[in-house]
């Protein structure tokens, strides 16, 4: 059985994480906490003081403990997963296995906060609410979470390499009646810079915010205001 191309580039990711954390690691634990951040140090701290303010409004103290970290992870992976193509990579979130994983998790963190917040009995009495024929209605209703979480994360960013390589032809296309420059997208070469920069760095930031932002509203939906 042959693997996909894609298996190579979401291996790749994950290393590329795994050293920024080792060499990040290796920063805070040489770091001073008396002293003022600076450098990769202070974007480290700021950036966790961000999430974790962003699940503490969206849950509560008490659900950020743990789901802080897993948050600024899924916002790592999926960042570096969408910018790929600047590093000449195959996008591993154009591989809808990957957002389905991905949103497999988070569908699995709700549905456990909401068990713990409400008990077993009282989640699975949910279930058949308002009457049990709808029990039906509400499984399918939990399964479309699943399948948006992940179709909308997928298809944003099938769209933008699509639209990116039809664009690329265009110019190519547009370039070759130019006659000093006959085959070479000289088109291509001024605009992709801006291109890129939308698709690959604000479209790719904005996907994991929204994709982060829909994640804390489901689990925060699910928790009771006294948990």
């Amino acid at each position: 059985m042959e693997l996909q191309p894609t298996v190579f580039y979401i291996i790749a990711i994950v290393v590329i994480i795994a050293v920024l954390l080792i060499l990040i690691n290796r920063k805070l634990v040489k770091f001073d906490p008396l002293s003022k951040p600076t450098g990769v140090v202070l974007l480290v701290m700021m950036g966790a003081e961000v999430v974790d303010k962003m699940v503490k409004e969206k849950t509560d103290e008490k659900a950020a403990k743990f789901l802080t970290p897993y948050i600024m992870t899924v916002v790592v992976y999926i960042f570096l997963s969408n910018i790929a193509g600047l590093l000449s990579f195959e996008s591993p979130t154009s591989n809808y296995s990957v957002t389905l994983s991905l949103a497999a998790v988070t569908c699995i963190l709700i549905e456990y906060y909401a068990i713990k917040a409400n008990g077993f009995k009282r989640y699975m009495k949910s279930l058949a609410e308002p009457m049990a024929p709808f029990v039906i209605m509400n499984v399918i209703s939990k399964a479309s979470t699943l399948l948006s979480l992940s179709l909308r994360l997928f298809g944003n960013i099938i769209a933008g390499t699509v639209l990116m390589g039809v664009i690329y032809q265009l110019f190519a296309k547009v370039s070759s009646l130019i006659p000093l420059f006959a085959g070479f997208n000289v088109i291509g070469v001024i605009v992709a810079p801006v291109l890129h920069f939308y698709f690959d760095l604000f479209s790719g930031a904005m996907q994991a915010f929204i994709f982060i932002t829909l994640t804390l509203s489901f689990i925060g939906k699910e928790l009771p205001k006294d948990y």
